[in-house]
């Protein structure tokens, strides 16, 4: 029997996980430009590790909690690497050029350029 207090820590990593989805679902949608939805979509693989540890957190099996935390550090150590691949590869492709003259345009906090 699992105690009350693994239960709401468990409770509380899924719901915790399922609002990072939910953010970074909304900020894909939302965001102006690709690295911006890519610092969203960093937050989804982060959100689903948090969603793993407490779903696995929750049964009462050694083994099933050890392979949940192995692939969700999988996941925190392979985001970067992903972010960092999709950013690149929007600065090479030419269908973004769009996106590349309106960061020119404006400067570091969103403001016009003199």
């Amino acid at each position: 029997m699992m105690s009350t207090g693994v239960q709401w820590v468990s409770n509380g990593l899924v719901a915790l996980g399922l609002l990072f989805i939910t953010a970074a679902i909304i900020g894909m949608y939302r965001l102006p430009s690709v690295l911006t939805r890519v610092h969203a979509a960093g937050a989804v693989p982060f959100g689903g590790a948090l969603v793993i540890i407490g779903a696995t957190l929750a049964t009462e099996d050694g083994w099933l909690l050890l392979r949940g935390l192995l692939v969700a550090a999988f996941l925190m150590l392979t985001i970067p690497s992903s972010a960092h691949a999709i950013a690149w590869l929007s600065e090479k492709r030419p269908e973004l050029a769009h996106d590349k003259a309106r960061r020119r345009q404006h400067g570091p906090e969103g403001s016009e350029r003199q």
